[in-house]
């Protein structure tokens, strides 16, 4: 089973539009936690690699670790 995905494929994983996704980016899920960009010289073209199993527990409902928790107490 893949660990990561690209943002352009996460309709074909989740079935949800890639557009629901980014729209909750900075808000319910964070670079970081959820995905993250990888190092790269493009200085207009980022990839995005999200994480399935956050990206999953997240959907569901369920907690991987405390990360998340981590992060929003920061605030």
């Amino acid at each position: 089973m893949k660990k990561y995905i690209q943002e352009k494929n996460l309709k074909e994983y989740f079935d949800l539009s890639i557009d629901y996704f980014k729209s909750r980016k900075g808000t319910e899920l964070f670079e970081g936690v959820h995905y993250f960009v990888p190092p790269s010289n493009s200085r207009t073209k980022k990839a995005i690699l999200w994480k399935i199993e956050a990206v999953e527990n997240w959907l569901t409902g369920n907690k991987i670790n405390n990360e998340l928790d981590d992060l929003l107490s920061r605030s």
